[in-house]
């Protein structure tokens, strides 16, 4: 009697442990499932995404291509750009922090300098030449880059509009940002590679106007597009630094004004083709990370102009390797080189 009592026990408890052990499998089948169902809804995400993004701004895609440069990716608005009043580190949304930069490098980086009371003067776009000039008699035209170097040493809070198409406005101009290393300030970075370009420019047969070659200046960056507008220049180089809230962000970029801004839509496809140009010879010259071309609605100096324009961002100065490197006398020859070789190839096709 004992030994069938014994059996039967034995007999429940396999019982049972086959059902835990069945349970356990349809548990885990179930997981299984319904892991394999998100998958594939994520993939099916992706999916969509990719389909949408490769549809995105043809018009930028297709003229790009038709430069027969290599394919960058082209957003019409890069969303890690902050807006234009954010800007540098040492900027409280619109006023300079005291702490270490936290935005892009274009233009308005506002100042906390008092802005200066004295008169606008406005520096000559070239020695006794303010038109196109030929090349000899009856000869082609000499083209004209105006370079203009980002920023001063005194900002000017005073404001502006931002475009001829709209009622917002914005600090007139900034000091920008300044080194987190070698603690040069972003106006004098800008200063030394423009003259650098300056001279490549010239030595390639090009002539240069500069809005600027000091530092005690008070333009802004409406000013600085009507001076390319009244010398007819056939290209604009706005040359800027960058900043960031991280350290760690590092590389140069190009913008260029968007066709999305009425007030720009005439120049901006001969500015897409100049920054394309130029972000592609920039990478070749220096070896540097590319963080690409990025249209902006939102800056002045692209707002206000007639001509083509772009922007330079040659690097950030939040990152301490990159700082460092910004300053190096070859590493600036580089940059200078590369942007021109830049230019010279948009103006080669058809740019002047």
């Amino acid at each position: 009697m004992c030994h069938k009592r014994q059996s039967s026990l034995l007999s429940n408890k396999r019982s049972d442990r086959l059902k835990v052990m069945e349970a356990d499998g349809k548990g885990r089948i179930r997981i299984i499932y319904w892991t394999g169902a998100v998958m594939l809804l994520l993939l099916l995400i992706m999916l969509c995404w990719s389909l949408f993004s490769s549809r995105s701004w043809p018009q930028e895609q297709a003229f790009y291509s038709s430069s027969g440069l290599p394919a960058l990716q082209l957003p019409e608005q890069r969303t890690d750009l902050p807006d234009e009043a954010q800007l540098h580190p040492g900027m409280s949304e619109q006023e300079e922090r005291q702490a270490a930069p936290s935005g892009n490098g274009a233009e308005n980086d506002t100042d906390t300098d008092a802005p200066s009371n004295k008169p606008v003067q406005l520096p000559p776009v070239f020695p006794g030449q303010t038109d196109m000039k030929r090349d000899g008699e009856g000869g082609i035209e000499v083209p004209l880059v105006m370079i203009d170097p980002g920023h001063q040493r005194k900002g000017n809070n005073e404001p502006e509009p931002v475009g001829p198409d709209t009622n917002e406005t914005k600090p007139k101009v900034s000091s920008g940002t300044m080194g987190v290393r070698t603690k040069k300030p972003e106006y004098v970075l800008n200063l030394e590679v423009s003259e650098r370009l300056k001279d490549e420019l010239t030595a390639r047969g090009i002539r240069v106007a500069m809005t600027r070659e000091t530092h005690e200046v008070n333009l802004s960056n409406k000013q600085r597009a009507e001076l390319g507008n009244d010398a007819r220049a056939s290209l604009v180089v706005r040359i800027h630094a960058d900043g960031d809230a991280s350290p760690k962000t590092r590389g140069l970029s190009v913008l260029y004004p968007s066709r999305a801004v009425p007030a720009t839509k005439a120049v901006a496809e001969k500015s897409f083709q100049a920054a394309a140009f130029v972000l592609e010879q920039l990478q070749l010259a220096t070896g540097s990370s590319n963080r690409g071309l990025a249209a902006r609605t939102d800056l002045s100096g692209f707002n206000w102009s007639k001509v083509p324009v772009i922007l330079v961002e040659l690097g950030f100065m939040t990152n301490p390797e990159e700082d460092v490197q910004l300053s190096e006398p070859d590493y600036q020859l580089k940059l200078a080189k590369g942007i021109a070789e830049g230019i010279d190839r948009f103006l080669k096709t058809g740019g002047e």
